[in-house]
């Protein structure tokens, strides 16, 4: 492949993406490390409809979820707005879940960060994160 064919590919296939001046959308950071063996078990148990009940909420538009280690997991949610969140957090769903952190308070370690884009992104090939939001030029 030429030069001049490797640079016409790579122009087809990566793009940029803006962020309106006040984006409504928003990122959703939350983790997981289990502390004990009953946090070690609840979490490989329910990894998977954690992840599955999130991608079903209204205005969740895709979850990045990975395995940091055997005992912790972090996913990434993109969010259309924060109310969308919260009211997930308000959800049967979340409350089910959380039902195990409040028998088990030590069993779990727990954190979540939340983040509003102030900057577009870089894509490659098809849209993720924020361009499913925004769209892509």
């Amino acid at each position: 492949m030429t030069q001049s064919q490797v640079k016409s590919l790579a122009q087809s296939a990566f793009y940029s993406m803006q962020i309106p001046e006040h984006p409504q959308a928003v990122i959703f950071v939350n983790g997981m490390i289990a502390r004990d063996r009953a946090g070690f078990l609840w979490l490989w148990r329910n990894a998977n409809r954690v992840r599955r009940s999130t991608v079903q909420a209204a205005g969740c538009m895709q979850v990045k979820a990975g395995i940091c280690s055997p005992t912790e997991i972090v996913m990434v949610s993109y969010w259309e707005t924060d109310r969308q969140l919260m009211d997930f957090f308000r959800g049967a769903e979340h409350r089910q879940m959380m039902q195990f952190t409040l028998r088990h308070p030590d069993s779990l370690c727990l954190y979540n960060e939340t983040y509003r884009p102030f900057k577009g992104g870089k894509y490659s090939h098809e849209p993720q994160g924020m361009a499913i939001i925004y769209g892509h030029k």
